[in-house]
């Protein structure tokens, strides 16, 4: 409607359109060339008095003006059931052409001027009487649309958005409407079917509004008043072309227990206008949810999103963006599967291709200075400066560099990507060996010593290790044949004189610079394999970013978690110093009061559940000393809100940051501070990295659309050493005809305004439960609003068959019963977990991250 239009007796908001929350009306505006505001005006008030309805002419609310291109009206009136009648786009038509009839001259009316209403035939069946079903018929198991489109969280309030298409475009929707004996309004239909099932959305929660067999009096012809048939979209197969799927029924019948429409396309059309008049807009949303539509304008067809009560402008433009790209592209090419349609228009999917290519560049650029290369530089212009320190000892950059040299030359005759399996922990020969290796081309894979023997020795043969070093305090492993054992502590240290770090094999090397184990889906630890040029890639920005304060970071995270790496290498390519400390980190205690009596404050970096379990640590202490922090690194799990708030209010003037990155893209791909009003996310790509947002085929998405996170840039790993032939997660994307290569993460989320990635969970963290489609971290964070809760860890426990939830919490206060019941009154009775423990702290496994398997093991109540 156009803004300048106010209706009589109405308020209008910013988009000219009636206000009032939730309210439904039809809105309409016309342009009539040949007739003056009073005509009309005199015109329609003679006709709303003859007509019986709808529309009742006290619900009325009209606006009319003189332009210098004839009068425009503005109508608008209820367009929902009111116990007797409803008005749709028909009812307004017949009213326009009866004004159009007292407008004309009286010698050329129709029927000299007598208005003749028809009446209905009673007695048929009624048929459905609104758009949807009840809202507690709703199932537990569907993808609802504020699921997959909870939008950005910025921009404005609307009533309604419009997406004006090419006439090129819509040339070619009559088209193809015409070949397969359609209408447009079909051909839309399908699209935005494929755009929801694409999306993971049941498609039964689309309705569509077909026009109803009405009389002129609003009388439904089968005798229920107001009816207009509503009907559920079918699925479509993914493996058909669109002409095919044309071919077949595109709605169903509604089902006993549907769930309620989330979405409703309305294909009831526009009013029909008389001759001479110009339709400038129309308005009519259908239901409590978002109302699309495929208008037609003398200018061409015209998407439109449109809802009763105010919508975030970036939902209603992230679902247009959707159904304009897939219809766009299966209109250029109808013969494709439906499953390989783009989900962006152009312009939009041509700038996501070439800022995914522009990372897959930098992968194959010049690549940063080798490690071997860095700490060799540094040993040469800088030999006194410290390079690690433990206590009251420091190493510097020429001992450490000695010693490097002895490890390396007992690796003397590796051939280039022999693995070198290196079980130490935090201390000064852990770095000589990483440096050592890793200056002869061969590959580190580093182990702990907390990892039980079947596990090291699992580790040795799947990964084919041709040599394994041991330092202090290491358990005897029974190395497989061909893996020869070296201790660390029986090499000794070259003189004065010894030797340098040999330097790093020239060009670019092959084989990979390290293996890191990750859990596999079958219980077996993959191998992923990291090449060089990732990691002297992922250690050059963390030099240039993270490490140029001065602020120590110390090593608090076991050489088999990658955040390891920029503790200890990063300082080492930086020139810094690697800051070892002397309690073990799984101390909590003692590592709490080493981190309080730092010389200066440092810079942590570990995952939230173990900063958590020092926070509570220190919590519980009083009024002990805190730990000295300048900046807090967060990341390996999601961070909640709850930790979030804990860390501001014990450490106001600490930096938050969250990271984010699986091990498969060589540790941290984003990263971003926490602000006080920005939410929980984990910021924009770092070290050439780039994001996307795909559905299960790969197609790139929106920003607000939730989906498969996909990294792409030279972080992205060599792949796992010994893969199968299985279907791999890193693959290729193909936006705009461009092949990139990206590692699938697993992980949904969604981009928001600014470019953040927001990531809501991971697909095998949604369960299905007796029927219920349960998000572990959804009960999570219900349980951590119960009292006296500071953590909590909901697991799927299936041991003895008939699966069930358990939680586990901690908190000194918190009570299980008190926290089931807080549970019971804000989730369904599927969501509540069977039992609630509470424990000091929670098991973490060799990583530092929480072990959900051995909570189970720590369950109480029945089995």
């Amino acid at each position: 409607m156009p803004a300048h239009l106010a209706l009589d007796d109405s308020r209008t908001d910013g988009t000219g359109t009636p206000s009032g929350h939730g309210e439904h009306r039809l809105t309409v505006s016309v342009r009539i060339a040949s007739a003056t505001a009073a005509a009309v005006r005199a015109a329609l008030g003679a006709a709303l008095a003859a007509a019986p309805g709808p529309p009742a002419p006290a619900s009325v609310r009209t606006a009319v003006r003189d332009t210098a291109d004839g009068a425009e009206l503005t109508l608008s009136c209820p367009a929902t059931a009111t116990g007797t009648a409803v008005a749709d786009a028909a009812a307004v038509g017949r009213l326009f052409a009866d004004t159009a009839r007292l407008l004309a001259p009286p010698d050329a009316r129709d029927g000299g001027g007598t208005l003749r209403w028809e009446r209905a035939p009673a007695g048929e069946p009624p048929g459905p009487e609104r758009p949807g079903a009840s809202p507690d018929a709703a199932r537990g198991d569907l993808l609802r649309l504020a699921d997959v489109i909870p939008g950005t969280g910025s921009g404005p309030y609307v009533r309604h958005l419009d997406r004006r298409l090419p006439a090129a475009l819509g040339a070619r929707l009559d088209r193809l409407a015409d070949e397969t004996g359609r209408t447009p309004d079909d051909v839309a239909h399908l699209a935005l079917t494929v755009v929801l099932q694409r999306l993971g959305v049941a498609p039964e929660t689309l309705g569509t509004l077909r026009p109803g067999r009405t009389d002129r009096t609003g009388t439904d012809r089968t005798g229920a008043r107001g009816a207009q048939e509503a009907v559920p979209a079918r699925p479509v197969d993914p493996d058909q072309d669109a002409r095919t799927a044309l071919a077949l029924p595109s709605t169903g019948p509604a089902a006993t227990g549907a769930p309620p429409f989330d979405l409703v396309l309305d294909r009831r059309g526009t009013p029909p206008l008389p001759q001479g008049w110009e339709l400038l807009d129309f308005w009519c949303p259908a239901g409590d949810g978002i109302t699309l539509a495929l208008r037609r304008t003398g200018t061409g067809p015209v998407l439109r999103a449109e809802s009763a009560a105010p919508a975030g402008q970036d939902r209603l433009r992230a679902l247009l963006d959707l159904w304009e790209g897939l219809l766009a592209d299966l209109l250029a090419r109808p013969g494709a599967p439906l499953s390989a349609l783009a989900l962006l228009p152009a312009g939009q999917e041509e700038r996501q291709a070439a800022v995914l290519a522009r990372a897959q560049a930098r992968a194959a650029a010049a690549p940063a200075a080798p490690l071997a290369a860095r700490f060799r530089e540094h040993v040469r212009t800088r030999p006194d400066a410290p390079a690690c320190r433990q206590g009251i000892r420091t190493w510097s950059y020429r001992r450490l560099g000695r010693r490097a040299a002895a490890v390396a030359a007992r690796l003397a005759g590796l051939g280039d990507g022999a693995v070198v399996a290196v079980l130490a922990d935090a201390e000064p020969d852990l770095l000589a060996a990483l440096l050592a290796v890793s200056s002869r081309g061969a590959t580190f894979l580093p182990l702990s010593p907390q990892e039980p023997a079947a596990r090291l020795r699992d580790a040795l043969v799947r990964s084919g290790a041709s040599l394994l070093l041991t330092g202090t305090g290491a358990p005897a492993v029974p190395a497989p044949g061909g893996c020869p054992v070296l201790a660390l502590r029986d090499i000794e240290d070259a003189g004065p004189d010894g030797e340098e770090l040999p330097a790093p094999p020239a060009g670019v090397c092959a084989a990979p610079a390290y293996l890191l184990r990750t859990s596999g889906s079958t219980g077996v630890p993959k191998l992923v394999a990291v090449g060089r040029p990732s990691l002297d890639n992922y250690l050059d920005w963390a030099a240039r970013t993270l490490l140029t304060g001065g602020s120590p970071v110390p090593v608090v995270s076991s050489p088999i978690f990658d955040a390891s790496l920029k503790q200890t290498l990063g300082p080492l390519y930086a020139g810094g110093c690697v800051q070892l400390l002397t309690a073990h980190r799984l101390d909590l205690e003692a590592v709490r009061a080493e981190l309080s009596h730092m010389a200066a404050p440092v810079t942590l970096n570990c995952v939230p559940s173990y900063f958590s379990a020092l926070l509570s640590d220190e919590e519980d202490a009083g009024d002990g000393p805190t730990m000295r922090l300048d900046r807090l690194l967060l990341g390996g799990e999601p961070l909640s809100a709850d930790l979030l708030r804990r860390i501001r209010d014990r450490y106001p003037a600490v930096e938050v940051w969250n990271f984010y990155g699986p091990t498969e893209t060589t540790s941290t791909a984003t990263a971003g501070p926490m602000l006080p009003a920005g939410g929980i996310h984990v910021g924009t790509p770092v070290a050439g990295a780039a994001v996307a947002v795909v559905d299960r085929h790969g197609a790139v998405l929106p920003e607000g659309v939730v989906g498969e996170v996909v990294i792409a840039g030279p972080g992205v790993a060599l792949g796992y050493l010994g893969e199968g032939s299985g279907p791999s997660p890193f693959t290729t994307v193909r936006p705009a005809g461009r092949t990139v290569r990206v590692y699938r993460t697993g992980d949904l989320g969604r981009l928001d305004g600014d470019g953040n990635l927001r990531v809501a969970g991971r697909r095998d963290s949604q369960i299905k439960l007796n029927g219920w489609r349960i998000d572990l971290q959804e009960v999570e964070q219900v349980a951590r609003r119960a009292p006296g809760v500071r953590e909590a860890v909901v697991v799927l426990d299936d041991r003895t068959g008939t699966p069930c939830l358990r939680a586990f919490v901690t908190g000194r206060d918190a009570e299980p019963a008190a926290v089931r019941r807080a549970l019971g009154e804000l989730l369904p009775r599927p969501m509540v977990p069977a039992s609630v423990t509470v424990l000091p702290r929670f098991d973490t496994t060799a990583t530092g991250k929480v072990d959900r398997a051995a909570l189970l093991a720590r369950a109480t109540g029945p089995a």
